[in-house]
């Protein structure tokens, strides 16, 4: 969900206008700070934005953002709530945004019940094709999968999306019901691929549907057109198959690319640690780690843990696993991972 929450943030961060006032810098440093995820500053910020009244609606908003990413559910409900009262021109594409999160602060609070009822809110005003996956997948947690399967096809229908389809399969793969899922990736095989992250992502949908030829040419056109993470998924292609030197080879060949070297160095520690050897995996990383950013720093520090379990030195696995999941709390890989070393 991590992904759709950032599409939702970027799509609507300036959707209200307005004049400024000298309080502004408030609300611009708690947006820079919420978007370093910088989330005690940003809420700082955002906070006396709020009391000194400049631009509400959106602080609130911004605030409401902040206390979802730092776990704070009944305060970020009550965020989106006053932003949306203190909304002062009808904006229908603001609004929904606002419910959107609001409806995911639900689910992360665990009152299915609450999202399923914004989201309907959402859908009658308008389809609407993320009010239908936020729905579907509230039912799908409640473990009502007929009813989540009615949402979900609706939603395939009313927006053809890559993204939608591969978090839709998402779901069911986490809960052993990859078959049912794979109905989407083919949804998401059929959309023609256009710009290079379509070709990223229809390279998922095809790895993940086990037609690998078909993976490896999209993945190989996305890499040509600069995409770091197709050739990342490429490498996966040929360690997944057991072609662990034609994936160093691929690997390899892009340390000196710019904007390619945080991602090959962790591919490289990816053949290594599947070689079982952590010192060259942990040396990968480290360098990795001198230029990676966002995506990049997030799987390298996750592999960096891997690592150290390899290792069997679980102490300093466990010390990094808490350092990782207070940067990046939304990492279901890494809270099945926690779940693991906190029984060792």
């Amino acid at each position: 969900m991590k992904k759709r929450l950032v599409i939702f943030f970027l799509a609507a961060a300036m959707v209200l206008g307005g004049c400024e006032n000298k309080n502004s810098k408030l609300y611009k440093k708690g947006i820079e700070a919420l978007e370093q995820k910088d989330y005690v500053t940003s809420i700082a910020m955002l906070e006396g934005a709020v009391k000194a009244g400049d631009r509400l609606a959106e602080s609130y908003r911004s605030l409401g953002i902040a206390y979802l990413k730092s776990q704070e559910y009944d305060k970020a409900k009550e965020a989106f709530k006053s932003s949306l009262s203190s909304m002062k021109h009808k904006d229908a594409e603001f609004s929904r945004d606002v419910m959107y999160y609001e409806a995911e602060t639900c689910v992360q609070a665990g009152d299915l019940d609450g999202a399923i009822e914004i989201c309907t809110n959402i859908q009658e005003e308008k389809a609407d094709a993320d009010a239908l996956f936020l729905r579907g997948r509230a039912y799908f947690l409640q473990k009502n999968y007929e009813q989540a399967k009615v949402d979900f096809d609706a939603a395939v229908e009313t927006k053809e999306s890559y993204q939608l389809c591969l978090d839709i399969y998402e779901l069911y793969q986490e809960s052993s019901m990859k078959a049912d899922g794979d109905r989407y990736l083919e949804a998401a095989v059929k959309i023609e691929p256009k710009t290079t992250e379509d070709y990223y992502n229809i390279g998922c949908a095809y790895y993940y549907l086990e037609e690998q030829d078909e993976a490896v040419k999209a993945f190989s056109k996305a890499m040509k057109d600069g995409s770091s993470a197709a050739m990342e998924m490429l490498g996966e292609v040929y360690l997944s198959n057991g072609q662990n030197d034609k994936a160093k080879a691929l690997f390899s060949s892009y340390l000196s690319t710019d904007g390619f070297a945080a991602a090959a160095n962790n591919g490289l520690a990816l053949c290594a640690l599947a070689e079982n050897d952590t010192d060259s995996a942990l040396s990968y990383i480290e360098e990795g780690l001198k230029t990676a950013e966002d995506s990049d720093r997030e799987n390298l520090l996750f592999n960096q843990i891997v690592s150290y379990e390899k290792r069997a030195d679980f102490d300093t696995a466990k010390s990094l696993m808490a350092d990782f999941l207070a940067a990046y709390p939304e990492n279901t890989a890494a809270q099945r991972e926690n779940t693991f070393l906190q029984n060792r």
